[in-house]
């Protein structure tokens, strides 16, 4: 183990001619949204009057389950792109593999935006990128959303605790093999943070208040996540078979998040691609989002996506007056999609909270969520679900950017530009950078 990157330990002359960091995060999450619903009119986001599904961003929420509570707003620190014609890319219905392409499949023949960004990003990280899945599914359409070129795709870390281990070392309690040699390790392990720890306050005669902050927060941010893997409970760090309640997707993205966030601030990786789940595997159960009829119960995000009419539908609602039953249906798409948006919001938190030498981690990130359907009831791809969060390149944020009929890859190339790259077109079908980003 080591201390994370200090001012201090920065020779005065290089700090001034040292270039910025990027970072990249793309953040999946399945089954679309009701875009008239999402979409706020362009220009400026103002927080009384964001879409029913964004109303999260402002002013918090309350703790769900494993995920805390929120009292920050987060609008301001995100734009949201609409508009965004995807069909052109993506023929499949639903196809994750699809999601973070920009040029036709019917998977991904060439590297998916976050392989395009990795070299140009790594820097001096030891680790080129991530690609972390929730699910257990291999299909190549419904397991993996990170693609290098000719359709293949990028290994996948599925199990929080592989992570772990990858990034900060082997032989954690429960990582397998013998358990007394992972005790044996898992102790090495400790007495190594002990030491660094040491290092750490004889540092601190000689560190400034900013240093002493960074240094603070890397270790808090160690410990947490020590003991969600080290001790995990039963749902969080394995790769079980996919649970009833869908549990398993949310523990594991969520510590998925927070390894992210942590190796972002030891800088071992700049891009990291985040797959909540398939199409069809993650569902609400451990969650009350709504009461009574219109809760979600234990339906799939899949199913809830559907309102009325299709064979992959929450059959719950056939029984009663068409319009209520519509109302219904719409209510639960918002609550899933408010879900999906907070979800979205602790992963900015963390990225906030964390302080660097210019500002917080999502200051030198861009943050981008998505999934493979606009439209999630219809299957339409023309309006997809796009947010931008973040001011890596100097993004401006706090607003809606109408982006109608620009194809997927316009909006790659804004991001590529963003970062640093000179694109002046790019995908399958090929569209210019857009302006507005």
């Amino acid at each position: 183990m080591a201390l994370p990157f200090l001012e201090a330990m920065t020779p005065s002359r290089a700090k001034a001619t040292a270039a910025p960091v990027q970072r990249f995060i793309a953040f999946f999450y399945p089954n679309g949204t009701d875009p008239p619903k999402w979409n706020p009119a362009a220009g400026q986001l103002v927080g009384t009057s964001l879409p029913e599904c964004l109303r999260d961003l402002n002013g918090g929420f309350a703790a769900e389950g494993i995920w805390p509570a929120e009292t920050a707003s987060f609008f301001p620190d995100v734009t949201v792109v609409t508009g965004i014609d995807h069909q052109g890319v993506c023929a499949e219905i639903h196809n994750p593999s699809m999601a973070l392409s920009a040029h036709k499949g019917p998977n991904p023949p060439q590297p998916t935006l976050d392989q395009v960004l990795a070299d140009h990003l790594r820097g001096t990280a030891p680790y080129r990128n991530f690609a972390l899945s929730s699910t257990t599914s291999n299909d190549i359409s419904q397991g993996n959303i990170s693609f290098k070129a000719g359709a293949q795709p990028e290994t996948n870390v599925r199990n929080p605790r592989q992570l772990f281990d990858t990034l900060f070392g082997s032989g954690m309690v429960g990582g397998g093999g013998d358990a007394a040699a992972a005790e044996r390790a898992r102790l090495r392990q400790q007495s190594v943070l002990d030491v660094v720890k040491d290092d750490a306050t004889r540092l601190n005669a000689r560190l400034g208040s900013a240093d002493k902050q960074r240094v603070d927060q890397y270790f808090t941010a160690i410990s947490e996540v020590e003991r969600q893997i080290v001790t995990p409970p039963p749902s969080s760090c394995m790769t079980p078979m996919q649970p009833a309640s869908g549990g398993n997707w949310h523990a594991k993205t969520k510590a998925f998040i927070d390894l992210t966030v942590l190796a972002m601030a030891c800088d071992l990786t700049r891009v990291v691609t985040i797959q909540y789940s398939d199409s069809w595997g993650v569902s609400y159960g451990d969650y009350m989002l709504g009461t009574g009829i219109e809760g979600l119960g234990t339906w799939s995000d899949h199913f809830i996506s559907h309102k009325l009419d299709d064979t992959d539908r929450a059959t719950d609602l056939d029984g009663i007056d068409r319009t209520e039953a519509m109302r219904i249906a719409n209510l639960r798409v918002v609550n899933t999609s408010r879900f999906k948006v907070r979800r979205f919001a602790y992963l900015l938190s963390k990225l906030k909270s964390i302080q660097t030498a210019t500002g917080t981690l999502l200051d030198e990130s861009l943050v981008m969520y998505c999934s493979e359907n606009g439209d999630g009831d219809s299957h339409q791809r023309k309006n997809m679900p796009i947010l931008l969060a973040g001011h890596a390149g100097g993004f401006q944020t706090g607003r809606s950017v109408s982006a109608t009929n620009k194809v997927t890859g316009s909006l790659h190339a804004s991001i590529q530009n963003r970062l640093g790259m000179n694109v002046t077109t790019y995908g399958d079908p090929a569209g210019p950078p857009i302006a507005d980003l």
